[in-house]
């Protein structure tokens, strides 16, 4: 296992090269919520890149910097990966966040102690829906809940390997 020293750069934005084969995705919602979330609390996590400036990790995070009016952002350079490794660590590092959960108790007591302190939620990124599970409603207790399933459309089967899935 390579081990270097990690430093954190400033890069403009605009000369970022996002990753022409990135396959996660970021709806325009997300991203103003990353540049609300920029504004409140700063620039905290630093995006990835290589040493030519192609951004590995941070993508959504590189995008809402521009729309909050950030010029510089903080990087990490990955000097020590070769191209295999920067194409498999993009997809791994975005799979395995998709791999965390949440302790619900946890969050909820978090979020309540949050509100009762005077914090708008709102801000946190879950929507009214969610909160009003998590944290139940007159109209909804937490423990009947239930969210909705939503329904196949379409089986669709994938090119390269024949996995039927459905969408």
């Amino acid at each position: 296992m390579k081990t270097s020293k990690l430093e954190v750069v400033m890069r403009n934005a605009e000369e970022l090269l996002p990753y022409d084969r990135n396959s996660r995705t970021h709806s325009p919602e997300q991203i103003r919520h990353l540049a609300e979330s920029i504004k409140q609390f700063g620039f905290t996590n630093p995006v990835l890149i290589s040493k030519d400036g192609q951004i590995i990790a941070g993508h959504g995070r590189v995008e809402a910097a521009k729309l909050a009016g950030q010029k510089q952002v903080p990087c990490i350079v990955l000097y020590d990966l070769s191209v295999a490794q920067i194409r498999a660590y993009t997809i791994a590092d975005n799979q395995s966040a998709l791999m965390a959960g949440w302790d619900f108790d946890v969050l909820a007591a978090e979020i309540e102690e949050l509100r009762e302190g005077g914090w708008d939620i709102v801000d946190l990124g879950f929507t009214k829906e969610e909160l009003d599970e998590l944290l139940g409603s007159p109209e909804i207790e937490p423990e009947i809940a239930e969210k909705p399933q939503k329904e196949p459309s379409d089986t669709c089967i994938c090119p390269r390997c024949h996995h039927e899935f459905v969408v």
